[in-house]
């Protein structure tokens, strides 16, 4: 049990991380509302993280939704950072066909 536990918190802090990250940069978008975004940001990872720390002790199957919850949300927010972007087009990742 000690195994799958270490690797899903491995895992499950790079989500919060990246997670966080995404808001990080969006207050870099729109700095009038900065610390509004960092602060939702914030507490929406900690969120995610507590609910991760509060599954460990009740099941292993809510633990496992909380994770892939969490991948949810760090995907949504990589797919939406990648729309926003305002430097997409120069971006040799974002470019599948040569024009």
């Amino acid at each position: 049990m000690l195994i799958p536990r270490v690797l899903g918190s491995v895992a499950g802090h790079m989500a919060y991380s990246g997670y966080f990250g995404y808001f990080v940069g969006l207050s870099v978008l729109k700095p009038r509302k900065r610390w509004q975004i960092i602060g939702i940001g914030y507490l929406n990872a900690s969120a995610l993280h507590a609910l991760w720390n509060a599954m460990g002790y009740v099941n292993s199957i809510l633990l496992a939704i909380v994770g892939v919850v969490s991948y949810v949300f760090l995907t949504a927010a990589i797919l939406k950072a990648r729309a926003l972007s305002p430097t997409r087009s120069q971006n040799f990742a974002t470019q599948f066909f040569k024009n």
